[in-house]
């Protein structure tokens, strides 16, 4: 067994994990035929064809990390090993159910798992684990009666009886209530069984006696009959022979009318309250009926009951040779059918018989038997004990083991989580990198082509200049190769001149001298035009050379404004994204989670009607007279100190803080998030609030708020924002009233709860009926103070 328990166990911790390289849809695809395969389990008729399919979803569930299909498979295979003998493989699969369940929202599922654990935990008379995972089952759900009925066997079936009575109370009172009285018979019946099987004939007898109320009035001729056999038996474990007689009697008269279902029975039981009451003839008579209709039967096994019950009959009766034959065909009969304990039983009669009879060697004889039958007895209950003891020794151990390979198992497959979701969040930075990387390198390009245009149009610049250069130094070199022609043609012209000179007379010479003047006058000016050209070409070349210098500055300076406005944008980007860090904390310190979320996405926050939540109201005693007497500064410091403390309470008990009005502390618990425990949570924080300020009070003397009193009602609220300036998350309703009444109503130093809180927190803690009270504007209010440190439980 053991080996097949830590093969299943090895088989828990080898699930495949989930390859990334599946898409959605795969996964969708997978789990879609996980379900078919499960449905199929469910409705196979085998059981064997229903564990290999739900074996199959289980692997398949496993490697996709399919928490729905892990918990449906494991409660199908919880169910086939119960119902085949193996419950340690059951509690294993059951186990793995709880664990995946153990954060999900999905109460019925984790109603259901913890209930199977518990019968599993019954069946198996492992008593005090059923009972824990009853009561666990009960805190989810304490309108659960069937439940509380286990849990009330499972107490009674470990011995505690009193906390068993306390649950059977209640269903006892719920039942009267309803008029169910089948299961009030039932409940009766558990108990008069249970104190008649610990030896208490007197308990036993006043849950019969219950019984006979009910079962007169309602019951059959059948039931009846049943009954009074079974307070005749009742009486006879008291001794109360006469009385038992009576009983027997009615039981007979009830078969007169209706076929007994064991008549053998009734009619021995009369034989023996005859045989005590004196009438040992009457008695005797019935003890033979029943004898021939066992004979009738061949029913040897309840003969040798019988057989031992006339000899010890005949024995008291000193009819000592009717009571040795009787005896000794006990003794045969019990032989032949293994009944060792009737065995015994008869071998101490045959010894008391012969003792009687003076053959001490017969009693002897008969002696050492019966000593030797005892003997194999108790061997054989010890060993049947210890067989027992090992296997829930086994089971409890079992319990264990499982949970910690579960929780090794979830520690490991929230590491693989965690890998994974760091290497998503990684593959995620790398992809945002290359963006980023990208959207460098295409402004880099854009930069470079703006550049490339710039030295394109610099060049293109330059190279008009250098143009316009050459042309500069082409036209220098024409107007010195002119001036030279010119040079050499005036030492001609001068050449001539003289020759003309001296060959013409002077009036010749005058005329050509004139000529000569006129002809220096135009070179003259062609010289001064040729300048003028000259200087217009190099303001040109300076122009262009300017240009481009100018143009190569406005490029460098446009490149460092992009380089500048792009360190602008990304610190203005932080700067935003931290301001709207910063508003989403501050509207989340505001309002709820929820509410801020929905506040964000819509614009506005519808409010909602909550159908049952708890509002908690507290108020300072005497704070109008202190106010009066503290500066504004000692009354801001000690309201701070105490509403700071409160914020921390309502947060550890999950209840959401309303408002502050003035010295009143208003918080509220199952909104915005709707739960089932907010009037627990609610009271659990009161009482600590109480506690904080009288610790506070105790610890610091000079402390002025000393004393407040606290109201708390549970019932429909309206919850949410409403305006559009200011958000403020509030509540509103006739709940909201009341739980401010109860303040009003309450005492220094209590909790003043409502019924209604009382009714939903009264499986955990105690209140004190406190009457009704006259509320304004409600008329007579129920009220109760939760009992200071009293916190029920299962065992009171």
């Amino acid at each position: 067994m053991m080996l097949r328990l830590f093969w299943v166990l090895w088989l828990l911790g080898c699930s495949t994990p989930l390859t990334f390289a599946q898409t959605l849809e795969e996964i969708e695809r997978s789990t879609v035929e996980v379900d078919e395969i499960l449905e199929q389990a469910r409705n196979t008729l085998s059981d064997s064809q229903c564990e290999s399919l739900a074996l199959r979803g289980l692997s398949m569930a496993r490697g996709l990390r399919y928490d729905g299909g892990i918990v449906r498979s494991s409660m199908l295979l919880g169910e086939v090993m119960v119902r085949a003998g193996r419950p340690q493989e059951a509690l294993q699969y059951y186990l793995e159910a709880e664990a995946k369940l153990e954060n999900s929202s999905n109460q019925v599922l984790k109603l259901n798992v913890k209930t199977a654990i518990g019968d599993l935990f019954f069946s198996e008379k492992l008593y005090a684990s059923a009972h824990r995972y009853f009561r666990e089952v009960l805190v989810l759900r304490p309108e659960d009666y069937e439940t509380r009925e286990k849990a009330a066997d499972a107490y009674m079936y470990d011995m505690r009886f009193d906390s068993a009575e306390f649950l059977y109370k209640e269903l006892i009172y719920k039942y009267k209530k309803e008029g169910n009285n089948p299961r009030l018979v039932q409940i009766y019946q558990k108990r008069a069984h249970a104190y008649d099987a610990n030896g208490d004939p007197g308990k036993s007898l006043y849950y019969y006696l219950l019984l006979q109320n009910i079962i007169e009035t309602y019951g059959t001729t059948e039931e009846q009959s049943l009954l009074y056999n079974n307070l005749g038996r009742q009486y006879v474990s008291l001794k109360d022979y006469p009385k038992a007689l009576e009983y027997f009697r009615k039981a007979e008269m009830q078969c007169n009318f209706i076929p007994c279902e064991y008549p053998e029975v009734l009619w021995a039981n009369m034989g023996i309250a005859l045989h005590n009451t004196g009438e040992s003839k009457r008695g005797l008579e019935y003890l033979f009926k029943a004898h021939k209709l066992l004979m009738s039967r061949k029913d040897y096994a309840a003969l040798a009951n019988l057989e031992h019950l006339m000899a010890t009959v005949y024995f008291s009766s000193n009819d000592i040779y009717n009571a040795l034959s009787h005896n000794q065909i006990a003794i045969q009969y019990a032989s032949d059918t293994r009944q060792k304990q009737v065995l015994a039983e008869a071998y101490r009669t045959g010894a008391d018989l012969y003792h009687d009879l003076y053959d001490f060697e017969k009693a002897f004889e008969y002696y050492r038997e019966y000593l030797n039958v005892l003997d194999q007895i108790r061997q054989e209950d010890q060993s049947r004990e210890q067989r027992l003891n090992q296997q829930r020794a086994l089971l409890s151990a079992a319990e264990g083991q499982i949970k910690f390979l579960i929780a090794r198992q979830n520690f490991k497959d929230l590491e693989i989580n965690q890998i994974n979701f760091e290497r998503e969040r990684l593959e995620l930075q790398n992809k945002n990198l290359e963006l980023e990387a990208r959207r460098k390198e295409d402004e880099v390009r854009l930069l470079e082509a703006q550049q490339n245009a710039d030295q394109a149009k610099l060049r293109e610049q330059t190279l008009q200049a250098l143009q316009a250069r050459a042309q500069l130094r082409l036209a220098a070199q024409q107007l010195d190769a002119e001036k030279q022609s010119r040079v050499i043609l005036e030492l001609r012209e001068k050449e001539q001149i003289e020759r003309a000179q001296n060959q013409a007379d002077s009036t010749q010479r005058a005329q050509e001298l004139e000529r000569v003047q006129r002809e220096q006058a135009y070179q003259s000016e062609q010289e001064a035009s040729f300048r003028r050209f000259a200087y217009i070409l190099g303001l040109a070349l300076f122009l262009i050379l300017l240009v481009v210098g100018i143009s190569w500055w406005f490029a460098r300076r446009a490149k460092r404004r992009v380089e500048s406005q792009n360190r602008q944008i990304q610190q203005q980007k932080r700067e935003l994204e931290e301001e709207k860090r910063k508003s989403d904390g501050l509207l989340r310190n505001i309002l709820p989670d929820e509410i801020a979320a929905e506040l964000k996405r819509s614009g506005q926050a519808t409010p909602r009607l909550y159908e049952s939540a708890t509002v908690l109201f507290s108020d300072f005693v005497n704070f109008t007279r202190l106010s009066a007497r503290l500066t504004p500064e000692q009354l801001i410091d000690e309201l701070n100190e105490c509403f700071l403390a409160f914020d921390e309470i309502c947060e550890r008990h999950g209840l959401e803080k309303i408002k502050t009005i003035g010295d009143a502390y208003m918080c509220a618990g199952g909104l915005p998030v709707p739960n089932d425990t907010h009037a627990a949570d609610a009271v659990g924080a009161a009482l600590e609030m109480a506690e904080w300020l009288k610790n506070r009070s105790n610890n610091n003397p000079d402390s002025f708020l000393t004393e407040m009193r606290i109201g708390i009602h549970t019932g429909p609220v309206m919850a949410g924002v409403i305006g559009k300036n200011k958000f403020a998350y509030d509540i509103w309703g006739d709940a909201v009233n009341l739980a401010a009444r109860l303040e009003e109503h309450g005492e220094p130093g209590k909790v003043n709860i409502s019924g209604a809180t009382a009714e939903a927190v009264k499986h955990l803690y105690q209140a004190q009926h406190r009457g009704q009270k006259d509320v304004h504007n409600k008329g007579q209010v129920d009220m109760y103070f939760i009992v200071d440190g009293v916190i029920m439980d299962d065992g009171r």
